[in-house]
């Protein structure tokens, strides 16, 4: 917050700086006022960034109380799971990290519960009886992206659209 604020004040100091600029008479006054103008400037945007990055934590965080939720649910719905995960080391901002909990825990469940079939059926299907998920973080330009994969039987779109029209949110 302190930051935020010192930031803020920069930013007039900035303009101030500007519009005394556009009166000026040749006075050093103005060159002084340029010169600290810069200086703050340059010293507030190291520090912001320096907080900022002070604030990232690895999404390790989120993802180190995946193998046991996906163990327990495999446990509950009898599934079989290979879970594989990469990029516990890519960071996030530690809000995000904490927003993400509960968002991350309904997709793996889902994944669990509805997505990879129960053995017997994967191997009617074709597929190795073992299913996989798969978590992956990485850094694309300035976002954080996490992926989740598994090779269940998707989504029943029609089932999802039955859903949304019983509960009334759609017509």
């Amino acid at each position: 917050n302190l930051v935020g604020e010192l930031v803020l004040g920069k930013n007039r100091l900035i303009l101030v700086n500007s519009l005394a600029r556009k009166e000026d008479t040749g006075d050093t006054v103005f060159d002084s006022l340029t010169d600290i103008t810069n200086y703050i400037e340059t010293i507030t945007n190291e520090l912001q960034l320096s907080v900022m990055r002070a604030r990232l934590v690895p999404v390790s965080k989120v993802f180190n109380k995946i193998p046991r939720m996906v163990r327990d649910l495999c446990g509950e719905f009898k599934k079989d799971i290979e879970l594989r995960m990469e990029g516990e080391e890519t960071e996030l901002d530690r809000s995000l990290i904490e927003a993400l909990v509960d968002p991350m825990v309904h997709i793996i469940r889902n994944s669990v519960d509805h997505g990879i079939e129960q053995p017997e059926e994967r191997e009617r299907k074709g597929k190795k009886k073992k299913g996989l998920l798969s978590i992956r973080a990485y850094n694309e330009g300035n976002h954080v992206i996490i992926d989740v994969f598994d090779d269940g039987k998707g989504i029943n779109v029609q089932a999802v659209k039955d859903k949304v029209k019983e509960k009334g949110l759609m017509t």
